[in-house]
């Protein structure tokens, strides 16, 4: 019988293909990833309204948040979670590749727009498991002196992949002879199929308690070692967590209290085609990979709390800039620009959080992270779309505000810092 050994134990050969299986993995993902990205303009363009495009943003976060930390308890009662994580994956790309169908079985296209909705919240279900368990693992999967190091080139690949992906897709949109909704229909289906290829390579990563403890271990590799006992006292929310929480929540409603204004600016008050969609979209990928590139880098030296000052002071650019200069190619520029800046945020972010999690609580500390920001995402939206509907405040003034909650968290990682001067 298989037990479980500590991951630090795992063979160095093991883990360097486990890191290859997690590149190749994400390179697949990142098809779905960037199709995906156009479902909010899907969903417009089926004639749904500003309210409802809010809705699509902050109902799927009220259900993660709700469900987030109960499902990290199930997961961690589980002895094989594995399974949960790739079956709920899978769960979750067969659903958007039955978004393919949707104007097939309904053929009234704001009854159509409203399902798609309906079918994205739901949807949030089977991401849940995934989230929380998958980021959990990858503190197991991954050695912790490459975790920065792996992170961002996983982060690396999904950007490119994004880069190219949303360009074709956008072109392909207007290009489709058959017009639209066949263009978004054959697109779903080719991210679904496309998808099933992360999944395959996610299947053959070997987790901890796969290895046998009693194997003979190459030589120059770690020697395998029994675990430390399990223990099962509940999560407890030390001050440094509890710092990260709260400044992430305020600065995490900078980020979402516009998201779902974007395209719906860019669409209805810019006229911006598919195509300009897809060079957006593909401007803020290059961004991301010159970010994570020169975020790991600048991380290796300094601590993630510097990190989070730094990389979370000039995104406020972003929404002030659209508001101030509506314009297509400006908005392209500041797009990449803010983009660059993201990487440091994710990378400081999670690092620290592998950092004050006790290792027999990752799951629950990833899912107390996630249901600060789902909060956040649920309820900044649905105000931002209201506060967009009033003439005196209009799209402009929310993006604005946005960019005010932005430099609130920025100061607040200042004044508020977390206690942990880890570096990579």
């Amino acid at each position: 019988m298989l037990r479980f050994i500590r991951t630090t134990a795992m063979p160095a050969d093991v883990h360097a293909r486990n890191i290859r299986h997690l590149y190749l993995e994400i390179g697949y993902a990142s098809i779905l990833g960037a199709i995906v990205s156009f479902t909010s303009a899907f969903a417009i363009r089926l004639g749904a309204s500003n309210e409802m495009i809010a809705l699509m943003t902050s109902i799927p976060a009220m259900v993660a948040a709700i469900f987030s930390i109960p499902s990290a308890r199930f997961l961690e009662t589980r002895k094989n979670r594995r399974h949960w994580m790739w079956g709920s994956l899978l769960l979750l790309r067969i659903g958007y590749g039955l978004i393919a169908l949707l104007p097939i079985i309904i053929p009234h296209r704001l009854t159509a727009a409203t399902w798609l909705i309906l079918w994205v919240i739901a949807l949030n279900l089977p991401a849940i498991f995934f989230t929380n368990g998958f980021q959990a693992a990858l503190a197991d999967i991954i050695p912790e002196k490459k975790r920065a190091f792996v992170l961002s080139r996983r982060s690396i690949i999904w950007s490119v992949g994004l880069v190219f992906m949303s360009a074709l897709a956008g072109f392909w949109l207007d290009w489709f002879p058959g017009g639209f909704p066949g263009n978004y229909q054959l697109l779903y289906l080719i991210g679904f199929l496309t998808a099933l290829g992360s999944n395959f390579y996610l299947n053959k990563i070997v987790f901890p308690e796969q290895i046998d403890p009693q194997a003979t271990p190459k030589r120059g590799t770690a020697p395998l070692q029994p675990p430390a006992q399990a223990t099962h006292t509940p999560m407890r929310i030390t001050q440094p967590m509890r710092r990260l929480l709260v400044n992430s929540l305020i600065y995490q409603i900078g980020l979402t209290i516009a998201a779902p204004l974007f395209n719906v600016y860019y669409i209805n008050r810019l006229a911006a085609t598919d195509g300009w969609i897809g060079i957006n979209s593909a401007a803020a990928s290059v961004g991301v990979i010159i970010g994570y590139l020169m975020w790991e880098r600048l991380l290796r030296k300094r601590s993630f709390s510097w990190g989070l000052r730094m990389a979370t002071t000039f995104t406020w650019l972003f929404p002030v800039g659209i508001a101030l200069f509506p314009d297509l190619t400006i908005i392209i520029l500041l797009n990449f620009v803010v983009n660059m800046l993201h990487p440091g945020v994710d990378l400081s972010t999670f690092n620290t959080l592998y950092k004050l999690a006790d290792p027999a609580h990752k799951a629950m500390a990833m899912s107390w992270y996630n249901t600060v920001i789902n909060i956040s995402a649920f309820a900044a939206p649905l105000v931002g779309a209201a506060l967009a509907n009033i003439p005196a405040i209009d799209i402009r003034g929310v993006l604005i505000m946005g960019g005010l909650f932005r430099i609130i968290g920025t100061i607040l990682y200042r004044v508020n810092p977390v206690d942990v001067e880890a570096t990579v």
